[in-house]
Order: structure tokens, then C-alpha cells, then sequence
């Protein structure tokens, strides 16, 4: 015990000595990468503190009574000093990686730094035999740690965290039909309210956005154009969140509340209807889908918006989705949860029945394309709050419908491709709920399909019989989602492609030529062991190719002992310094990314050293390109090697061609030469310079070249 005493108050001294250092000098201190990763544990130990401190209040009411729990007091006082202090420090790193700013964070930093303080001078008071300063610290101390929890709540969800719904309920506006809605404050911000400014709010502002009003949604962030008003394909609000789940730049971020497809068409359409802060819905042009739209948004509530659904718990709705199951929550006011399990050929009846622990909360179901039966559909009979069911071109007949008759809330219903018969519609025409039926493609005799609408006015039916075989049927597949475990690798990188809906077929290339149907098809997970450009195309029968998909691979080969950058980077872009070009960690397709050296006009030039000579046949050079934001590829790469600094020789030189396509996308390219013995490498990348007159940032802009990685092979 004395052993322990001694090292854990020594410990918490020091680390109490090191906050105060830090926050004092805090504009002078500069947080290493690996301290970065401690800071990311703040939210996690910033809560033993809390309930420890409470314990021991409890304890020492109790101690009154029973003097033999002063020593598990003193035990629970060290671990609340030592868990404040590095909570405190934990804050510290997080804090200076940036994203947070604003009047809340500076008191929730200082009010979590004197409770640290507190912490300690609390347990060095507790040997004392007077023990009134003691009580009155731990009275200080309780009411700071309140302090600091309910701060740091508005820190990381917002201003007014705790008091929101009630604040909402009391704010609430009641619009009765849309055309009396300010579409900014009305449907809008709302949208921003529930799945973006949790991230983006004046305390914890990701790269520097802020989605709370309308002035600061306006303005932007680092990256200029969040919102273009009048153009939403330049918008990058609307850009990013348009992006595959797989990309690092797709917002929200993988395991947020993302938007749907009706909200990611509202804030589109906003933007393309001059995203004005106060219009009235009633004096816009209306959009046939836009205005199905707000017409849902504003009227009564009824039907399965007056059953009270409890929330299921996250864990396990996380715990059920896997690479060919999704199950998502798709609002966080409503407790709704969506199940995609399309395209699965294994599909098993398990698929549903797995699905218990949620099955109050699911109301979407998809299935279409996978091998389900009719018997299989016998577990729908187990989600009795479903609204939309889609079961488009599966092997089913008029069986199935015996188990889909009891679903009451059934609002969308898809059996396009099926086997059903017109005495189906017989069936459903009994069911008062149904909105829209899919029968496309079907046996379903027309005189079936008008009796049902006459009986059913209400019931919007699609049948329209497609021959996809027909030349003038002209639809484009969406482009392949590719899931890269890591784009950088040094054995392997593990390409995984998501299936689609549909009998699609996939085709791709390593070598960076387009896809035909004569590449390789792709029928499973594959592996990649050399640097190579990946291009993956989406096919399927009647359909037009998708666009292609491409992924840079980039083998991280050999690393020299010594980089340095002789030409200067931009001062913004260079916080990690010239290690970045050989850490083997690839940069994202955001121009604020620190993982890349960034050169306004100026060329790239670096020389990297061995200690002893390594033996290369190939240079590989890894670059971002934006077209529309004058970030541009090089003009040409060169490369010298030898085993003296000043007696380098030209090993190559390779010009850079253009691309398609204005959007951002990573590039690498390579100089290939024969096996060559050298200690120094010298790479350069001319940059272009001066943009061209046509380049939407005028004549005037100057083209920056952003440089990520140096490999060696």
C-alpha cells in the first residue's frame, strides 16, 4: 500500500504539473501523432472521474457510521485523481488535433484542468486530521465536474444539448400544408439540425464548418463552395454527401445517422432553386417529386406515426448488419429501421428470423433479386409496423400473399418480375393502406390491372411491361461500390466489391485501361500485390455500362533512411512535415487532408538518402488532382539516382496525361528503369503553374500540385 501510494501520488503530481505547463504554453506545444491516438480516448475515460467522485461521496456519508472504509475511500480517491488528470490530458491532445472551438471549449478545458487540480489536492487533504477544507474541495469539485460534464455535452452535440426537446417542443411550428413553409427554416435546417450539426457546431467545428444558421451554412469552411447557390453539382455539402458509403470523404461519416434519399433531394433542390434563407415554399416552382415530398412533410400524423415504438438499442442493431445484410436506423426522431437484404442468392429464412431483437422497429424490407420463397415469407408475419416491402423479381406466386395480408401499415409494395396472377390483385385490392404497387413485368392480365384501379382509386399501380432486350430502353447502372481494405499496403491490398440489385455482372482491370466485357470478371473477393490503377465496371443485360470506377493501388516497397523536401510547401499544408512522403498513410480526396505537401506554383523537389545502397527498378509517385479547384496533376515527373549526393543520374523522366473528369480523385504514377544500386534519389514533379482563362477560378489562379507519397519497388 505505501509502495502504491507513493508512485500513484508522484504520477498524478506530475501529470498535474505537465496540464498546467500545457495549457499555459498551449499555442507553443506541438502534439505528435502517436499522442494524437490518446486524445481520441478522452470521451471514454473523461467518465470514470464522474462516478467515481459520487462513490466516494457516498462512502463517506457511510463512514460515519463505519470507520473501515477509509482505506477503500482513499483507493477510490487515487483513481479519481489519476483518471481526472489523464481525462484532462486525454482533452488536451484531442483538443489540439482541432475541430473544436469557441467560448464553451476554453471553460470546458479549464473547468476539466482545475478539477484535475482539485483531484489531487482532495486526496492529500484526506490524511489530514482536519478535515474541513477536505469537504469543502469535494462540495468545489462536484459542482465543477457538473460543470465540466454539461459543457462537454454541448462541446461535442451542440448548444443546449440537454434542454433540446423541450426547447423544440416549445419552439415547434405548426404547418398545416407546405405551402405555408420557409423552406430554409422549415425543412432545411432541420435536416442539418438531426444529421449534421453534431459534428459541425460552433464548439466542434469539422474543418471549420458550420451547419446551425443559415450565415455560417453559407460561408463555409475550409474549402470554399460548401454551398453554391444555383448549383448543387458544385456544392460540396451536396457533393459529399452523394459519395459511396466507402469513401472517406461521404457524408455524415460511416457509423453517423445518414440522410435519406428525400432529404438528399430537398437540400439539392434547394441549392438549385438559389438556396435563399427566407423564400416561402409557395412562391417556389414546384418539382412533381419535390413536392410528393413536402406534401409528406407537413400534414397530421397518422397511421404508424401514432404507434408508440420504442427505439432499439444501436449495439444491437450494429451487431445484425454484415456485408450482405444492412440494417440501418433511418431517422433519429423516429424509432425506423430499414433492412436491405437484396441480391443475397444464399438467402436463407434465418436472414429474417435473426432480425427478432428489431423487428418492432423495421419498417422497410428489400429482398428483391434474392433466391427467397414463398414459404420463406412466412416471417414477415413477424413485423407487423411494415410500410414498404419490395420482393421485385423473385421466384414467388399468389401463395405468399396469405402471409403479407395482416401487415396493416403495408404502404409500398414491390412484386415486379414475379409470378403472380391477376387474382392476386383480388387480394390486394382489400388492402385500404396500400399507396403504390410495383407490378412491372409480369403475368397480370391488363383487364385485372383496371378493375383493381377502379375498385382502388387511391392506389397508385405501376405496370408498365419493359423489353430490355429492346435497343431504344436506355438506363445506366450505378457505378460499382469497391470497398479497398487499404489503398497503401506493403504485402496485399484486399478489393471487395458491394453486389448490386440485379442479375449485374462485374468486370475490371489492373493495369488502368477501361473495363470491357473481356476483362476479368469479378466473382469474389480478390487480392492485389503491385502498385496498379483499379478500374471495375458495372454490367448487366438491356442496361447501359456503368461509369467506371477507379481505385489507385499503391505498394508501399522500400523505404529510405532520409526524406527531404528542398522546394517549400505551402506553410498550411506542411504540418507533418516531409516524413508524410514515406509514411505509408494515404491522403483522402479533402484538400485540407495534413497528409499531403501542397506547392503553390512552385515544383516538387525532394532527395531521399539511404544509408546503405538499396537496389530500385521503379519510382512511384501518389498525387491528389481537383480540376475545379486548381489542384492539378503534374506536368511531367523525373527522377535521378546514384550512390553520390552531387553525381545523381537520370533514371527517367515520364509526362502526366489528363484525365476525364473534374472531380477530385487520387493518382499515382509510375517511372519504371532497370535495376539500378543507389544510396540518393532525387524525384521532381513540374507543377503547371498558371491556369488556364477557362478555368472557373479565372486566369489569374494558380494551379497547386498536392504530393502524398514516394514509393520504391
Amino acid at each position: 500500500m505505501i509502495f502504491f501510494r507513493k508512485l500513484a501520488l508522484n504520477l498524478i503530481l506530475f501529470l498535474n504539473v505537465l496540464l498546467i505547463f500545457l495549457t499555459v504554453f498551449e499555442e507553443q506545444v506541438q502534439v505528435p501523432v502517436f499522442l494524437q491516438v490518446t486524445g481520441r480516448l478522452h470521451p471514454a475515460v473523461v467518465h470514470f472521474p464522474l462516478v467515481l467522485l459520487f462513490v466516494v461521496i457516498f462512502l463517506e456519508w457511510l463512514s460515519f457510521k463505519k470507520e473501515n472504509l477509509r482505506d477503500i475511500i482513499e483507493y477510490l480517491l487515487f483513481f479519481f485523481a489519476l483518471s481526472a488528470a489523464f481525462g484532462a490530458l486525454f482533452g488536451f491532445f484531442l483538443l489540439k488535433e482541432g475541430g473544436y472551438q469557441g467560448d464553451e471549449v476554453n471553460i470546458h478545458r479549464w473547468s476539466g484542468t482545475v478539477l484535475s487540480v482539485l483531484s489531487a489536492l482532495i486526496l492529500l487533504l484526506n490524511a489530514k486530521s482536519k478535515k474541513v477544507y477536505y469537504y469543502i474541495l469535494m462540495g468545489i469539485a462536484t459542482i465543477c465536474l457538473v460543470i465540466t460534464g454539461h459543457v462537454g455535452s454541448e462541446v461535442t452535440h451542440g448548444k443546449g444539448f440537454v434542454t433540446e426537446p423541450i426547447r423544440r417542443q416549445q419552439k415547434r411550428i405548426e404547418i398545416e400544408h407546405p405551402d405555408s413553409a420557409i423552406v430554409f427554416r422549415d425543412v432545411i435546417q432541420p435536416i442539418f439540425n438531426e444529421k449534421c450539426v453534431s459534428c459541425h457546431n460552433a464548439s466542434k467545428a469539422k474543418n471549420d464548418l458550420i451547419l446551425t444558421d443559415y450565415k455560417n451554412i453559407m460561408s463555409g469552411g475550409e474549402s470554399p463552395g460548401s454551398v453554391v447557390a444555383g448549383d448543387a453539382e458544385k456544392s460540396l455539402i451536396y457533393k459529399y454527401v452523394l459519395l459511396p458509403m466507402s469513401d472517406t470523404l461521404h457524408m455524415p461519416p460511416e457509423g453517423k445517422l445518414q440522410l435519406d434519399r428525400e432529404e438528399i433531394k430537398l437540400i439539392g433542390w434547394w441549392i438549385n432553386t438559389g438556396a435563399a434563407e427566407h423564400e416561402q415554399y409557395l412562391g417556389m416552382s414546384k418539382v412533381d417529386s419535390i413536392h410528393s415530398i413536402m406534401a409528406s412533410k407537413f400534414q397530421p400524423k397518422k397511421g404508424l406515426d401514432l404507434v408508440n415504438i420504442p427505439f432499439a438499442d444501436p449495439a444491437k442493431i450494429k451487431e445484425l448488419s454484415n456485408p450482405y445484410r444492412t440494417v440501418s436506423q433511418i431517422s433519429a426522431v423516429k424509432p425506423y429501421v430499414a433492412v436491405f437484404l437484396g441480391s443475397k442468392k444464399d438467402f436463407t429464412v434465418n436472414d429474417l428470423k435473426e432480425l427478432t431483437g428489431v423487428s418492432q422497429q423495421v419498417v422497410s424490407i428489400d429482398l428483391g433479386n434474392s433466391t427467397a420463397s414463398d414459404a420463406d415469407l412466412k416471417a414477415l408475419t413477424e413485423f407487423p409496423h411494415l410500410q414498404k416491402l419490395h420482393l421485385q423479381n423473385l421466384s414467388i406466386t399468389d401463395d405468399m400473399l396469405q402471409y403479407l395480408r395482416g401487415l396493416r401499415y403495408l404502404e409500398v409494395l414491390n412484386l415486379s418480375g414475379t409470378n403472380i396472377s391477376g387474382k392476386a390483385l383480388d387480394e390486394i385490392s382489400k388492402w385500404k393502406n396500400l399507396k403504390k404497387l410495383y407490378i412491372y413485368n409480369t403475368p397480370v392480365e391488363p383487364g385485372a390491372i383496371q378493375s383493381l384501379r377502379r375498385g382502388n382509386p387511391e392506389l397508385e399501380v405501376f405496370n408498365t411491361q419493359l423489353d430490355l432486350t429492346d435497343s431504344l430502353y436506355y438506363a445506366q447502372l450505378t457505378p460499382p461500390v469497391v470497398k479497398v481494405d487499404s489503398e497503401f499496403f506493403r504485402n496485399r491490398a484486399l478489393v471487395e466489391v458491394k453486389p448490386s440489385r440485379g442479375k449485374v455482372i462485374y468486370y475490371y482491370t489492373l493495369d488502368g485501361t477501361i473495363p470491357t466485357s473481356r476483362s476479368i470478371q469479378y466473382k469474389e473477393p480478390f487480392e492485389v500485390q503491385e502498385t496498379g490503377s483499379l478500374k471495375i465496371i458495372a454490367t448487366m443485360k438491356g442496361w447501359v455500362d456503368s461509369k467506371v470506377a477507379t481505385h489507385e493501388l499503391l505498394k508501399v516497397g522500400k523505404r529510405l533512411d532520409v526524406v527531404k523536401v528542398e522546394a517549400k510547401p505551402d506553410p498550411k499544408l506542411s504540418a507533418k512535415g516531409d516524413s508524410v512522403l514515406v509514411d505509408g498513410k494515404p491522403g483522402s480526396l479533402d484538400r485540407g487532408d495534413k497528409a499531403y505537401l501542397a506547392f503553390v506554383i512552385d515544383d516538387f523537389d525532394a532527395l531521399l538518402q539511404a544509408n546503405s545502397p538499396v537496389n530500385v527498378t521503379q519510382v512511384t509517385l501518389s498525387f491528389l488532382q481537383d480540376v475545379d479547384q486548381g489542384v492539378l496533376a503534374p506536368e511531367y515527373v523525373e527522377v535521378w539516382g546514384g550512390s553520390e549526393k552531387n553525381k545523381l543520374k537520370s533514371l527517367g523522366k515520364v509526362s502526366v496525361r489528363a484525365t476525364e473528369g473534374k472531380a477530385a480523385q487520387k493518382r499515382i504514377i509510375t517511372l519504371r528503369f532497370p535495376a539500378t544500386d543507389l544510396r540518393f534519389l532525387r524525384v521532381k514533379a513540374k507543377n503547371v503553374g498558371k491556369l488556364s482563362s477557362d478555368h472557373p477560378l479565372g486566369k489569374k489562379g494558380k494551379a497547386t500540385l498536392y504530393v502524398d507519397e514516394i514509393s520504391l519497388n
